[in-house]
């Protein structure tokens, strides 16, 4: 261990107005190698202090003429220079009344005359030592300060970049969603022009395709669109009361809409008195679609979503599931964050951007979503709203 000083690098400083005890004193510092320098009086260290203040203890008498050792302590603790250096008084008197005032006076220890050498010795050590931890402790502190600092500064300049990179993204959303959405309505009303005309044709399924393809795209950009807003503060919620069997109901008609060709079976299950909820209607109804949408969207005749509605003493909760493929195990976690989607091999790839606007959505009613693989098969998505 490294020790914390060497003696020959310590500056004592001895103010006594007897030239014989400063003798003793300074002979008995010099023996352990200790650099030592005094002062015959009060006056003359006061003046010495204004003009060197680098020592590391001071030893002073009380009982001086003229300026005794309490002044000098008083002019020792008003300067900033020479207030922390530790004072040890030296006094004739072993009463308690001058060694208390001298602690009052901010000494750190007394020695009383005549000394016994071990024991001035032991104390000078004493104080060093502490006066040498405190430095280092204060030396590990600036230095603690200044890395914290220097780390803050990067989190802010990392912070500014990523609200950049943020802004840019929200940007490049809204640009993309405003682009997207009228080339795509136009693609959408001829498409249905053509089906209605080539009912008996042989490419009406080729039509269908791209009916449900522009569809998918367009509910693309307006999810885009949707969570923009709302990471904006841009969206305004419209609160009322929701019945959460109604939006189950709305979604499955929705979604049959544009599934004609195939026959989901679509349940709903509510225990009584937890149907309704406090929200804004049309983003409840959003992003239970969406769920919905998705969870068929690679399904076959046998698919069966279940919509369960019920309520404990905090919450109402309703739960989508589905008997379909399920969640890739290592990338659950990851279908909350924007753009992010399972592995290549889970058929719930439309998830990618639904539900980080699912998250948005409840996270602005103050609820929560969770979701997860069911033992049986299938998926599940349970949204959480407070109860009110």
């Amino acid at each position: 261990m490294t020790p914390l000083y060497q003696n020959k690098d310590i500056h004592i400083f001895v103010i006594d107005d007897n030239s014989k005890n400063i003798q003793i004193i300074g002979q008995t510092l010099l023996r352990q190698d200790y650099n030592v320098s005094f002062a015959l009086g009060g006056a003359e260290a006061i003046e010495i202090l204004t003009r060197e203040s680098n020592f590391d203890l001071i030893l002073l008498d009380i009982l001086m003429p003229e300026v005794d050792g309490f002044e000098v302590c008083d002019a020792i603790k008003k300067n900033e220079l020479t207030k922390d250096i530790p004072i040890i008084f030296l006094t004739a008197k072993s009463d308690k009344e001058s060694i208390v005032k001298g602690f009052h006076k901010g000494a750190r220890d007394y020695v009383v005359k005549p000394f016994n050498e071990d024991e001035l010795i032991l104390r000078v050590k004493t104080q060093i030592e502490l006066k040498k931890q405190r430095e280092r402790l204060e030396n590990i502190n600036r230095f603690l300060e200044e890395e914290v600092k220097e780390k803050t500064g990067e989190i802010r300049d990392a912070n500014k970049k990523l609200a950049l990179l943020e802004n840019a993204k929200n940007e490049f959303l809204t640009l993309i969603s405003h682009e997207l959405r009228t080339p795509l309505n136009i693609i959408n009303g001829f498409t249905e022009i053509l089906q209605d005309a080539l009912q008996d044709t042989q490419h009406i399924d080729e039509l269908q395709s791209l009916k449900e393809s522009s569809d998918r795209l367009i509910s693309l950009a307006e999810t885009a669109l949707l969570i923009t807003e709302i990471r904006l503060g841009k969206y305004s919620l419209d609160y009322e009361k929701v019945d959460l069997t109604e939006v189950c109901n709305n979604a499955a008609r929705d979604v049959k809409k544009y599934k004609y060709d195939k026959d989901f079976i679509f349940k709903v299950e509510a225990v009584q008195g937890s149907e309704l909820i406090k929200g804004d209607f049309g983003l409840i109804q959003n992003i239970v679609t969406m769920i919905t949408e998705n969870s068929i969207i690679e399904g076959d005749e046998n698919t069966i979503i279940t919509y369960r509605i019920k309520k404990d003493k905090q919450n109402v909760v309703l739960e989508i599931r589905d008997n379909g493929p399920g969640f890739s195990d290592s990338n659950i976690e990851k279908l909350f964050e924007t753009f992010s989607k399972a592995d290549p091999n889970v058929n719930h790839d439309g998830f990618g951007l639904s539900l980080a606007a699912v998250k948005l959505v409840m996270e602005i009613h103050s609820g929560k979503v969770a979701i997860k693989n069911l033992p049986e098969g299938g998926a599940s998505v349970s949204l959480y709203f407070k109860s009110e």
